[in-house]
């Protein structure tokens, strides 16, 4: 190796931690690990933590009484995952670890650009919206409730109007992303952007799944 590409190492070793930093290795799916109860509480531990990327832990300081719904999303979609997947080869196993959190949960699967990388960000992503709507038609959260667009509505001629609440789905829908997604803008690796892309394109289609029915349910 020349003088040139030596001095140039310690550059590229800094870089390289950087890109490591922003995108640590199996980093969108750590927050699985709240799902299985093995691990605990989330709301003892505290969002610095748990096993979050920088971003996912901003967001747990800024809404502390959101980690319920955040740990029911996470066991709701290893449920569906689980029960979907029963009869085949690979049934969601738990990827075993030193220590619960320290590596994605389903290990290589999430990184793999399977159908079943697919599959588990598309039900990861629609438990989450699932558990956060219902949350906010309970009233466990101040900054939202149920949708009430629906009261009052009917005809008067029908003798009906609609009184309920229903499912303020639009509010999950918002959080699942501003929690699950990670911005492509911010890596400039092509692999890495293909493989960012894909798994945005999963979580927003579990998500329009999800909604299709809460809304249907919750409209009749």
């Amino acid at each position: 190796m020349d003088r040139a590409a030596l001095l140039a190492l310690p550059r590229l070793c800094a870089l390289w931690a950087a890109l490591l930093a922003l995108f640590p290795c199996g980093a969108q799916g750590n927050w699985m690990w709240l799902g299985i109860a093995s691990f605990g509480v989330p709301e003892k531990l505290g969002c610095a933590n748990l096993p979050l990327n920088s971003r996912q832990k901003e967001l747990c300081k800024r809404k502390p009484y959101l980690l319920p719904s955040i740990r029911e999303g996470a066991r709701l979609g290893i449920q569906e995952c689980r029960s979907q997947f029963k009869h085949e080869r690979w049934n969601c196993e738990v990827a075993a670890g030193p220590v619960l959190g320290t590596g994605p949960l389903f290990g290589y699967e999430l990184s793999s650009g399977t159908k079943e990388t697919a599959f588990i960000y598309a039900v990861m992503a629609a438990g989450l919206v699932h558990s956060v709507t219902r949350s906010c038609s309970a009233g466990n959260m101040t900054e939202c409730s149920c949708d009430t667009t629906l009261q009052n509505g009917g005809s008067a001629s029908e003798g009906w109007h609609w009184g309920g609440c229903s499912d303020d789905v639009q509010y999950g829908m918002w959080f699942s992303r501003k929690f699950l997604d990670l911005p492509i803008r911010n890596t400039t690796e092509e692999d890495r952007k293909v493989l960012l892309a894909m798994n945005l394109h999963n979580n927003e289609a579990g998500r329009q799944l999800t909604k299709l029915p809460l809304q249907l349910k919750t409209s009749v």
